[in-house]
């Protein structure tokens, strides 16, 4: 039966943008909350305090210039008294002399203000006018009176020298800083035990089981999690005594009748019927020592640095009355690894050669920049590449494996070994018959290797 695939929707632009840490979340969130704020706090202000008194402001200046523009057109009062009226109730100076007229430029910022001044005044005025804002040397607003005569008329607003800048930017700028001041403080209290737990958990993944977290300090919620963490460790390190206690068991337990069923078998009349036996017990011995190595996964042997190549020409000659190794070894720098875990890797690759494979067994090492590369063939049948990545998992065997003894773990401890190193390795048929497999392990491993 044919199984249904699930399609997983596609993530669409929007969610492509989206931050990714929770760092730039919460910056974002916090950012807009701040952004809206600002606005809204300058719409409050414009809309309840600025504009109406804009509006107060040109609806008294209209009523003072209305007094200027009936002067000039009837003639009465006299242009001194008017002026004088002005300057004394009204705090306006009427400048009537053309060189003393200011030449108005744009400026963006005082237009937001006196384009509503203009629009109101003209309202009030029924005429068109223009007006002018001089910040210095002091704040003076200028109006074009709607008058036959030309003039101009000033008023110095003093108050608003009485704003400070400082203040103003303050508020513009310092409150946005402020905020994301806040958001660098609050993002380091929220991912400082998120990373805190990271490290932990990558600790507890390569085999430091005694790893523990802080349960004394912090936000009540990320006690909790610690303390659950905590627990969770104590019930690996627990599980992994048991497992030791039960594996030291099985050695014991198992071995103890397997070294008198071969004393039997060896006692026995007809040699064949005995070699048989005690073939079958060496057998089984082996796939229990496989069991036994693949449990102990090696974490626990201290890391060293090694002559890689001195390992090889010790394994091949432990090796050489059974399989014939033949070596060919470029001068590799020292590297950190575990010994006894890289011999059992290179005992596992030969004893695979003699069970389902055929020699010889070549070696080959040669150095890169960065890494050491280790390739090791036989001359045997190969293997179904389309089953390379499954036979490297526990208790996958080849189908030539399945005719002969075996625990289907050999592949997988060498994997898991390699793993351990950062390493990374790769099965392949050679071009002319027999399996091939190359491991590449990185120089600057760190002493405390990965699981």
């Amino acid at each position: 039966m044919k199984q249904a695939s699930v399609v997983l929707p596609k993530k669409g632009w929007i969610q492509n943008l989206k931050p990714r840490s929770s760092f730039m979340r919460t910056t974002l969130v916090i950012g807009i909350v701040v952004l809206v704020s600002q606005v809204l706090s300058i719409a409050f202000f414009w809309q309840n305090l600025y504009l109406p008194e804009i509006k107060q402001h040109a609806h008294t200046s209209a009523i003072r210039v209305d007094l200027l523009r009936n002067a000039d057109a009837t003639g009465s009062p006299s242009p001194e008294i008017i002026d004088i009226e002005l300057k004394q109730f009204g705090n306006l100076n009427v400048i009537r002399d053309p060189a003393k007229f200011p030449r108005p430029s744009e400026k963006w910022f005082a237009e937001i203000f006196t384009d509503r001044f203009q629009k109101q005044l003209e309202s009030e005025l029924n005429a068109p006018a223009q007006v002018y804002f001089e910040f210095k040397p002091i704040p003076t607003l200028w109006i074009k009176a709607p008058t036959q005569t030309p003039m101009w008329v000033s008023e110095e607003l003093r108050f608003i020298q009485q704003y400070s800048p400082a203040i103003i930017l303050g508020w513009i700028l310092g409150v946005p800083l402020l905020s994301v001041m806040a958001i660098i403080v609050l993002a380091r209290q929220l991912n400082r035990p998120l990373k805190r737990l990271q490290l932990a958990a990558i600790r507890v993944g390569r085999g430091l089981h005694s790893t523990q977290l802080d349960i004394h300090s912090g936000p009540s919620e990320i006690r909790a999690v610690n303390r659950a963490f905590n627990l969770m460790t104590d019930q690996i390190r627990q599980a992994e005594r048991e497992r030791t206690v039960m594996l030291a068991g099985i050695s014991h337990d198992l071995r103890t009748p397997l070294t008198r069923l071969r004393l039997t078998a060896e006692m026995l009349r007809d040699p064949d019927l005995a070699e048989g036996m005690i073939l079958d017990i060496e057998d089984m011995d082996a796939i229990l020592d496989q069991f036994i190595a693949f449990m102990r996964d090696g974490s626990e042997e201290p890391v060293e640095q090694v002559d890689f190549n001195e390992l090889l020409q010790e394994v091949a000659h432990q090796v050489h009355s059974q399989l014939t190794v033949v070596l060919d070894l470029q001068p590799l720098p020292l590297i950190a690894l575990r010994r006894l875990s890289f011999k059992r890797v290179m005992a596992n690759l030969m004893q695979n050669t003699l069970r389902y494979g055929a020699g010889p067994f070549e070696v080959k090492t040669w150095a890169l920049a960065d890494r050491i590369c280790l390739r090791c063939r036989d001359h045997g049948p190969g293997i179904d590449m389309a089953r390379a990545e499954e036979l490297m998992q526990p208790f996958q065997r080849g189908d030539q494996a399945r005719s002969t003894q075996g625990s289907g773990l050999g592949l997988a401890i060498v994997a898991r070994i390699v793993r351990q190193h950062r390493g990374r390795i790769q099965l392949s048929n050679a071009s002319d018959g027999g399996l091939e497999l190359l491991i590449e392990l990185p120089l600057k491993a760190h002493l405390r290797l990965s699981r």
